[in-house]
């Protein structure tokens, strides 16, 4: 077996690796949302008011968090496959998350 053949079954088990532990933080991710989602909402309806955090309307904050951390954790695997390659990405800067639709 050649390094190179090891090499990419290496790669192949280390990628399923990541989508399983992937699928579990979202499934993990996705039913505390729920939760969360339902009591805000309780919130809401129940007493007029708006939960927020950081300033910001908690499950529109919510939302850009998961979006910026999708965004990131891309970013960290592009960087990883470049530098394997030899080739190294600039710092990039922070999203903007009222530009993410």
């Amino acid at each position: 077996c050649s390094f190179a053949v090891y090499g990419k079954q290496w790669y192949q088990r280390r990628v399923r690796g990541e989508e399983k532990q992937r699928a579990v933080l979202h499934r993990r991710i996705k039913r505390t949302d729920k939760v969360v989602r339902g009591r805000v909402s309780k919130i809401r309806d129940r007493l007029g008011d708006v939960v927020t955090y950081q300033g910001r309307e908690y499950t529109d904050k919510m939302d850009h968090d998961l979006t910026e951390m999708l965004y990131w954790l891309q970013q960290e695997r592009r960087q990883s496959a470049l530098e394997r390659g030899g080739m190294v990405m600039i710092d990039l800067p922070p999203i903007d998350p009222s530009a993410i639709v």
